[in-house]
């Protein structure tokens, strides 16, 4: 028979609050029974992993950054804000690729978890809601879960940058720069909600306000190579428009690189905006003007979010913390 906190808590004579709360390694209590409640566990058999785990935590918080790991700056410049904020509030951060677990991520958690992890945040943009949650299902009851990536309809609790508002700036961007006719290179909208957000959130601005005219878009995937093709189309038409906003760096880079090869010149013949700020802006020539996403800012929001889940471990609601964006102007617009 399973053993449970109120089997503990009726073999000790302590409150089922007060058992909880001294296996998870929070709260205030004495030394003395502590030792009972952690014995009396023992005793009967509660599982041994969630003793383990919850006698870290009392000193060592380990959390796992759950991701589909690419290579390219964007995931080290993401990793290392989590490294930051991290240090910033004394737990401990793993990066871990779920590349090859994305239909079993619930199973990978509990793993996790009986390996002494504390909780776990889940960045994983082609995740659906049907797929959180299964997570909801099946992870761990008493293991956190925070997710990152932005969903139309949330099911997990969320923290995540205000795409819609980003991308917004550089429509209000180009319209005081005074460029009439706008573009942009798209990314994945059919599989990431996070890149809908960025079209919505530029495509309304410009469709709301007079003098500026939303002209072209191309549909591209978040890929350097897929700016390569959206100039490759955009040098074909006949009236080109004179801005055009790069759903991310990557994609905003490819498009410049192979439009400088075809004799265009930033921002004399095209104004082009990023999104994302990555270090490669700054040293890139021309600088690349860039939607700036603070990573350090949306881990120490997410992590507390954590830590509030071990105080109180409510249900998810599938709440949304949207992390402010700013514009990094650059010579590119």
């Amino acid at each position: 028979m399973k053993v449970t906190l109120s089997d503990i808590a009726k073999e000790t004579g302590f409150a089922v609050s007060t058992v909880s709360r001294t296996l998870r390694g929070e709260g205030k209590i004495s030394r003395e029974n502590e030792r009972i409640i952690l014995e009396t566990a023992q005793r009967l058999n509660y599982p041994a992993s969630k003793i383990l785990r919850n006698q870290k935590r009392k000193k060592n918080i380990f959390i796992a950054l759950l991701t589909q790991f690419h290579i390219g700056e964007f995931y080290s410049s993401f990793f290392n804000g989590f490294v930051q904020a991290g240090i910033n509030k004394k737990v401990n951060i793993s990066l871990f690729s779920v590349s090859d677990h994305i239909d079993s991520i619930d199973v990978f958690l509990n793993k996790l978890r009986d390996k002494g992890y504390s909780a776990a945040v889940i960045f994983v943009p082609a995740l659906q809601i049907e797929d959180y949650a299964k997570i909801l299902d099946n992870a761990p009851t008493d293991f956190p879960i925070i997710s990152c990536s932005n969903n139309i309809h949330p099911v997990i609790d969320t923290v995540t940058f205000d795409a819609y508002r980003g991308a917004s700036l550089v429509a209000e961007h180009f319209q005081k720069r005074g460029y009439k006719t706008v573009g942009m290179i798209e990314g994945p909208g059919n599989k990431q909600p996070e890149a809908r957000f960025r079209k919505n959130g530029f495509a309304d601005y410009v469709n709301h306000h007079e003098g500026i005219d939303f002209t072209w878009s191309y549909p591209g995937d978040y890929k350097l190579e897929s700016g390569i093709r959206a100039f490759n189309e955009f040098r074909k038409l006949k009236v080109k428009p004179r801005a055009i906003f790069a759903a991310n760096d990557a994609t905003a880079l490819g498009f410049m690189e192979t439009a400088r090869a075809a004799g265009y010149n930033f921002p004399e013949d095209i104004a082009l905006v990023g999104y994302d700020n990555l270090p490669m802006c700054e040293y890139h020539y021309p600088t690349l003007t860039s939607v700036n996403t603070n990573y350090t800012q949306l881990a120490e929001v997410t992590l507390e979010k954590v830590l509030e889940k071990f105080s109180n471990p409510v249900p998810h609601k599938g709440l949304v913390s949207l992390v402010p964006v700013t514009l990094a102007v650059r010579q590119s617009s």
